[in-house]
């Protein structure tokens, strides 16, 4: 029997195969005399198929890796699907198996019932798969669209009757992903340890980043598959369970089947979810960018303040009151925390590290009450004591940031518990989803950040506990979860903005998709320099157009130097203490002195991205010029502007004395000289420049012949 159409269509997989680099994808359907040369076929493994015994249900068969009858192909992917199953297998290009999992999705019911059957059909390039019950009632359907390096996937499903359940994708109640593939898990929730073989990322509970990144990812034997979701979902977690179901716990009590899950009201009684996003990668950091990659190329990222468009202000360092509060007792409603306190932190501050222009922040807590514009009336005199405070700063050449506790709405006591958060009466939490929010939300961020008489003119807000978000909401359709949340950040971004275009919204919403509601990501309390580096290595991988805000809280005199240098490096640093350690401790003026030096760099290094490097050492690029490098295991850096010319310099300081070699050089070496203009010896190698150091002395080393 002659076979031309299939074996023209396994041509070109073959040269697909051949070809994995090229941007193309390809969609090939094979008819039932395909078994006759499965044998020649690139895709060398095959699944068996499973005894008639083992199937649960007719609609749950797997099919095989190179002979069922739809084939999709990516450039590094393959996906194989047959008509009557809603299953399909995923494989590499070459044929090994990640996983294979039904097309399907359970929204308020625990399995798909007997007599089910599925239709699985390839129109074009897109794959679609619908679940039809015995009567003929949808019960499910998936749609599976392509790109060259990653594939979406689409649900819609009518709502059960068990709304108390939490929805499941790639999941029909008798099986999930195929779990006996996968060897590992990973996700980038920095509360859990980022391996796992059940991955689970969550936007509520403590967690330092509210949200952190959407997606998981599993390891198979080809490497990691990342599953993410592509629209902000109505939902506080994600979760792939030991079953292999995905499940996202989507209000299903309380809405019906036409709310906005995040991609969309539901139409003809049959809710939208958001959409899933697969991406391939060889480790984890690589997926992450991957998943941030595939959201750019769906249009479901926007950077409110990309490289090129930030104020020059945002990167002077940050200088938080929080952490001197804290080692002097005057942390939250103490009656030590006033306007004077502040002005004299403020002085000291400068005094002693020597840094003419920062950015200050008034932490917690200047208000009268939690979650209300008022200042203090005794602490901070009020409207009139806190603009004339705010004032005063602006003209000493600073710029202010003021704390913002979200969710709580004028509570007296804090922080904010859990509990609190949970059986608040409404008039104590904001709630995103009310008609009367956003006039509310505007008038507020108005009297903050406005420039009026009767407005306190800062100059933007540190928005903290992001991840306290209520568990009721007076209309869940509207938004719940992390939805929520984004509704709540963007009628803060928004109404700063309009206010004043150079307004920092400082949160840390680590999700690609919020990055049009932030223009800065925090990475919140850590209590090491290696956790400090893995959330900023997760964050230049994911979130690589965001500005980082290197945190500082939770640093002691061990960790206080390498983290300020890489932070300095990687983003803006912020520092916590002035004059004294929690404990009590003082801070030396040597050292001061030193991380002075530091942090007045950060600013010249130009709007780029961050790069992680081997050993903990951080660079900087703006466009293909490096800027900024660590060295000395973060305990010195080297710095220059974006600008190329004949003649330039970088600017060099570090907090260990000797002669070091500095990662960083031009065609010709001029001279090298410290900050008096006195030559110091330094000699140009072929990886830098080998200079002798004083600790906490700046150095600038002149290149000639361009950069």
């Amino acid at each position: 029997m002659r076979r031309p159409l299939p074996s023209r269509l396994l041509s070109t997989a073959r040269r697909l195969g051949a070809n994995r680099g090229a941007a193309v994808f390809a969609v090939v359907t094979i008819g039932a005399c395909v078994a006759g040369v499965a044998q020649a076929h690139p895709f060398t493994r095959t699944l068996p198929a499973e005894p008639t015994e083992d199937r649960l249900e007719g609609f749950d068969v797997t099919p095989a890796v190179g002979a069922a009858e739809l084939h999709v192909a990516g450039t590094g992917y393959a996906i194989w699907a047959d008509p009557d199953s809603a299953v399909v297998s995923l494989a590499s290009a070459d044929g090994r198996v990640y996983t294979s999992l039904p097309l399907c999705a359970l929204a308020g019911r625990a399995a798909i019932p007997s007599g089910a059957h599925a239709h699985t059909t390839l129109t074009g390039h897109v794959l679609t798969t619908t679940m039809v019950a015995a009567d003929g009632t949808v019960l499910s359907q998936a749609t599976l669209t392509p790109s060259p390096s990653s594939f979406t996937v689409s649900f819609t499903a009518p709502l059960g009757p068990q709304r108390a359940l939490a929805p499941s994708f790639f999941a029909d109640g008798h099986r999930g992903l195929d779990m006996t593939t996968i060897q590992d898990g990973y996700t980038p929730d920095p509360r859990a340890t980022s391996v796992s073989p059940a991955p689970v990322v969550s936007t509520v509970g403590r967690t330092p980043f509210a949200p952190p990144p959407l997606q998981v990812q599993l390891r198979g034997t080809p490497g990691w598959m990342g599953l993410g979701l592509v629209q902000v979902p109505s939902a506080t977690s994600m979760r792939v369970g030991h079953d292999g179901a995905v499940s996202i716990d989507y209000p299903l009590a309380s809405v019906d089947a036409t709310a906005d899950l995040g991609a969309g009201t539901g139409q003809a009684g049959m809710l939208r979810f958001p959409d899933f996003v697969v991406t391939f990668a060889a480790d984890p950091l690589t997926g992450l960018r991957a998943y941030h990659d595939a959201l750019v190329g769906l249009k479901a990222v926007t950077v409110a303040s990309p490289p090129g468009s930030r104020p020059a202000w945002w990167s002077e360092p940050i200088v938080d009151t929080w952490g001197e509060q804290m080692a002097v007792h005057a942390f939250r409603g103490s009656p030590a925390f006033t306007a004077d306190w502040v002005r004299s932190f403020a002085a000291d501050w400068k005094a002693r590290y020597h840094v003419d222009h920062f950015t200050l922040v008034i932490d917690s807590r200047w208000q009268e009450r939690i979650g209300d514009p008022m200042p203090d009336p005794l602490r901070f005199g009020g409207v009139a004591g806190m603009r004339a405070l705010i004032d005063e700063l602006h003209a000493q050449g600073l710029h202010v940031l003021l704390w913002w506790p979200m969710w709580a709405h004028r509570i007296d006591t804090i922080p904010l518990s859990a509990k609190l958060a949970r059986t608040a009466t409404p008039e104590r939490l904001i709630d995103p989803t009310t008609t009367s929010f956003q006039s509310e939300m505007a008038a507020t961020v108005g009297a903050l950040v406005g420039s009026g008489g009767d407005a306190l003119a800062a100059d933007g807000l540190k928005l903290d506990w992001q991840y306290n978000i209520p568990a009721t909401v007076s209309n869940p359709a509207r938004g719940y979860g992390a939805l929520a949340l984004y509704r709540y950040m963007d009628a803060i971004h928004s109404s700063a903005h309009r206010l004043r275009p150079d307004a920092m919204i400082d949160a840390s919403a680590a999700a690609p998709q919020f990055a049009a509601v932030a223009d800065t990501l925090r990475l919140y309390d850590a209590w090491s320099t290696a956790e400090w580096d893995r959330r900023a290595a997760l964050v230049a991988a994911v979130n690589p157009d965001m500005l980082i805000d290197g945190d500082g809280w939770q640093v002691d005199a061990t960790t206080v130097i390498p983290h300020t240098v890489a932070s300095t490096v990687y983003g803006t640093p912020a520092m916590y203490f002035g004059k004294t350690w929690v404990g009590g401790l003082p801070i030396t003026p040597a050292l001061t002195d030193q991380l002075g030096a530091v942090v007045s760099l950060s600013s010249i290094k130009g709007q780029g991205h961050p790069v992680p490097l081997a050993g903990g050492e951080w660079q900087y690029e703006v466009g293909k010029a490096v800027t900024a490098r660590t060295f000395a295991h973060a305990h010195a850096l080297v710095v220059r502007a974006p600008a190329c010319a004949q003649n330039w310099h970088g600017t060099v300081t570090s907090t260990v004395p000797g002669r070091l070699l500095v990662p960083m050089a031009g065609s010709r070496l001029v001279s090298a000289v410290d900050s008096a203009g006195h030559r110091v010896a330094a000699q140009l190698v072929a990886q830098g420049v080998m200079l002798t150091l004083r600790a906490g002395a700046v150095y600038q080393l002149n290149f000639a012949g361009g950069c």
